[in-house]
């Protein structure tokens, strides 16, 4: 059996996916230390794995950044935001992390790394010479970022190119905003590679996260991404990393009424967007008040009565519900955009209605609106009315669940588990990626519906 290291950082969408690997490795007979914030330390140790708490330097809750990087508070949500995170809580990492993950070496002589996109620790090890580390994967734990002439620049959540013409806008779109936007963000990140002994990325910084690791599990299938006329063959596609089904569930009084109850709509704003729930929660119960149909809203954490608007007759609210339980009776899902609740939901057929401008959720959006599998309202606070609408328009629309059961059938295709658990036991043991047989190249229509593999 092998041993393997999983970094993750500390926020909840990039730690849960881990979570399940570390479950699904540890279920297989091998051992497993898991290495990320303490407020996760239950949930790591409840996998089976031995938690390693992130130096104290780098050890903050999620939830009182502003407390961390008091900064933070005098910058306006935007691209200056976007700067300082990615200098100040990843970049300034990097040294504590990789001074981490070399004591764990000493007392624990690992396999493998596993980590996801966003933790930036093994950089110096992927910069250094490949014959002196331990095999690297990196896990997809959100839209792919790779850079491409047929695609626009990531953030920007533009639709993929058709056209000659777009194809050279982007790459002229991708130049200037990596140099100018970016250009000190790679600086910084390089600044702190070249002082801890490191050589600098080689590449654009969101494109290194991505190809540098020796394998990159992308946590979706390949009908759910953009197409790129080229990709690194360390990608692969492995589908949705679903959570294992749920027990103990103590359903709430009000459980067994919405069998009956007509069309259910869902609305989340997920784990970490969920501060202010007048964002989306609020609208959605406001703009559904009147309608002929179940509305159940799920806070992802904070209390019920944080909700900032009386809860109408026609909807039920709870702070936390398996989503294995609750979306296959939904009909459509109203969501901010993360990453793992959308491919969750894809994964059941389920239509979706998008409102995010956190993070990465409008590039996620986006995808869903390309796909033809829900709607992205394009705001992170959209009215009652908008949503409103937004959902009649799917309820009634048949195009939107077709195109949501057409990726259910293809997310049905992997196994993520299977796929996961045999690409790094291969790469574990011998240090070369599993064969890539049976995962060719795909080709794409013009439309974003896959057609058939590319021959070899």
């Amino acid at each position: 059996m092998a041993r393997f290291l999983i970094a993750a950082t500390a926020l909840p969408g990039h730690v849960f996916p881990l979570l399940a690997v570390s479950q699904l490795l540890v279920s297989r007979g091998h051992e497993v230390v898991v290495n990320t914030g303490s407020l996760f330390r239950e949930r790591v140790e409840a996998t089976g794995a031995r938690f390693v708490a992130f130096r104290p330097e780098i050890d903050h809750d999620y939830r009182k950044l502003d407390e961390h990087f008091p900064e933070r508070r005098k910058i306006a949500p935007g691209p200056a935001l976007l700067s300082f995170g990615l200098k100040h809580i990843f970049a300034d990492a990097i040294p504590h992390q990789a001074a981490g993950i070399r004591d764990l070496h000493r007392e624990f002589p690992f396999d493998a790394i596993i980590t996801d996109t966003m933790f930036c620790g093994t950089f110096p090890l992927l910069l250094g010479p490949p014959e002196k580390r331990v095999p690297i994967i990196g896990l997809g734990i959100t839209a792919l970022a790779l850079s491409s002439a047929d695609t626009a620049f990531f953030g920007t959540a533009l639709p993929p190119s058709i056209t000659p013409a777009d194809r050279a806008r982007n790459a002229a779109m991708n130049s200037h905003l990596q140099k100018v936007m970016f250009g000190p963000v790679q600086q910084y990140f390089n600044d702190v590679l070249v002082r801890i002994g490191a050589r600098p990325l080689p590449a654009f910084l969101f494109d290194s996260m991505i190809t540098l690791p020796d394998l990159y599990l992308q946590l979706t299938a390949w009908e759910f991404e953009y197409p790129r006329g080229t990709m690194p063959s360390s990608i692969r596609f492995v589908g949705p990393l679903l959570p294992p089904p749920s027990t103990g569930f103590r359903p709430p009084p009000w459980w067994d009424e919405i069998d009956n109850a007509g069309p259910i709509v869902l609305v989340t704003q997920g784990t970490l967007a969920n501060e202010d729930l007048g964002q989306l929660v609020g609208p959605t119960l406001r703009g559904l008040a009147n309608e002929d149909l179940t509305v159940i809203a799920c806070t992802g954490g904070p209390p019920t009565e944080s909700i900032p608007v009386v809860v109408p007759p026609n909807a039920r609210a709870a702070t936390f519900l398996p989503f294995d339980r609750l979306l296959p009776k939904v009909s459509v899902m109203v969501t901010n955009g993360g990453y793992g609740g959308v491919n969750h939901a894809l994964s059941l057929g389920v239509p979706l209605v998008v409102a995010g401008d956190s993070e990465e959720k409008p590039e996620i959006a986006a995808r869903v609106a390309w796909a033809g599998a829900g709607i992205n309202l394009g705001t992170g606070r959209p009215s009652a009315s908008q949503i409103r609408e937004a959902v009649r328009a799917v309820l009634t629309t048949p195009q939107y669940r077709q195109r949501a059961q057409a990726l259910r059938a293809a997310f049905a295709s992997y196994n993520a588990r299977n796929e996961i658990a045999e690409r790094v036991e291969q790469l574990a043991a011998t240090g070369l990626p599993a064969s890539s047989q049976g995962d060719p190249p795909r080709r794409f229509d013009l439309v974003g519906t896959p057609a058939e593999p590319a021959s070899r």
